[in-house]
C-alpha cells in the first residue's frame, strides 16, 4: 500500500526529543519514581512503497543494457508489528513538567509484497520484506500533576536496522519469477514517537504509541533467475519508511 510521510516532521519529533536532554544538568528537578522496566508491543505497521534505483550491469545470462536504469518499486501490505524493550526512568521531573528515560529497543514485521514495476513497466511481484531494528531511544513523559495515572510521552530512537528481501517478480510474457531482489543489508534506522499510557497499578501500566519509522541507504541486489541461472543484474539502494500503531503494556520493577 502506499503512505506519504514526511521527514521533517520525523526529524522534528526525533531532534525535539534529543533537546530535551541537553539542559539536564541544570535544570531544577523534582524526585518522583523512576527505575529499571520493561515493555512489549504489539500492533499495525503501514509502509510506503519500497523504491529502489540503480544502474543496470547484466553478468552471465542476465538480460538487460549496461548503464540503463534499473528502478525496482515494490508495494508492499500493512503488517503486524511486534517490540520489546528494557528501559530505565529517572527518578526527576525536569522543568516541572517532563521524567526522562532511556532504553534499548527490538521491533519485527514481514510486510508482504502486494505488487510492484521494474522501470515503470507492467511486471508480477511477490514475495515479503522482512524488517527487524535494534535502537537506543529516548523518552520524555509529559507530567502534569501528582499521582497522574494518564500520561503522555514523545520520544526518538536510533539504531541499526536489518532489512531482508525476498521478492521475486516476471514480466507478463512469462509464468515464473525470472528476477529477484533476495538479499539484505544492514543500515541506519531512525524514529519518532508520539503516545500515552496509562498506569492500572505502580507496576504494571498499558500504553499506546504512534510511530514514523525510517531505515536510510537500504542497499540490495537485482538477479536473473530465469531458466535456472542465478546472475548479478544491478545493484539497487533506497529507504525503507513506515508508519506504525501500536499498544503494549509495560511493567515496572
Amino acid at each position: 500500500m502506499t503512505f506519504t510521510s514526511s521527514h521533517r516532521i520525523a526529524l522534528t519529533l526525533v531532534s525535539g526529543a534529543g533537546a530535551i536532554v541537553l539542559p539536564m544538568t541544570s535544570a531544577a528537578a523534582q524526585e518522583v519514581d523512576g527505575g529499571v522496566y520493561v515493555r512489549g508491543g504489539v500492533g499495525i505497521t503501514l509502509p510506503s512503497d519500497f523504491d529502489l534505483d540503480g544502474i543496470q550491469a547484466p553478468e552471465g545470462l542476465s538480460p538487460g543494457v549496461a548503464g540503463a536504469p534499473a528502478n525496482v518499486d515494490i508495494d508492499l501490505d500493512s503488517d503486524v508489528t511486534l517490540s520489546g524493550a528494557i528501559g530505565y526512568q529517572l527518578p526527576t521531573v525536569l522543568f516541572g513538567a517532563i521524567q526522562p528515560s532511556f532504553e534499548l529497543e527490538y521491533t519485527y514485521a514481514s510486510p508482504g509484497v502486494d505488487g510492484g514495476s521494474f522501470n515503470g513497466g507492467d511486471q508480477t511481484f511477490g514475495g515479503e520484506v522482512d524488517v527487524q531494528t535494534f535502537t537506543v531511544n529516548y523518552q520524555a513523559d509529559i507530567i502534569h500533576s501528582d499521582n497522574q495515572r494518564l500520561t503522555p510521552f514523545f520520544g526518538g530512537g536510533i539504531g541499526i536496522a536489518d532489512v531482508d528481501s525476498s521478492v521475486a517478480y516476471f514480466p507478463a510474457t512469462a509464468t515464473a519469477p525470472t528476477f529477484t531482489v533476495a538479499d539484505d543489508d544492514t543500515a541506519f534506522v531512525y524514529q519518532g514517537d508520539i503516545g500515552l499510557r496509562y498506569d492500572v497499578t505502580d507496576a504494571i501500566a498499558l500504553d499506546a504509541r504512534a510511530r514514523y519509522q525510517r531505515v536510510d541507504g537500504v542497499d540490495l541486489e537485482r538477479r536473473f533467475i530465469g531458466g535456472g541461472a542465478n546472475d548479478f543484474s544491478s545493484d539497487l539502494s533506497g529507504d525503507y519508511e513506515t508508519v506504525s500503531f501500536v499498544a503494549g503494556v509495560r511493567y515496572n520493577f
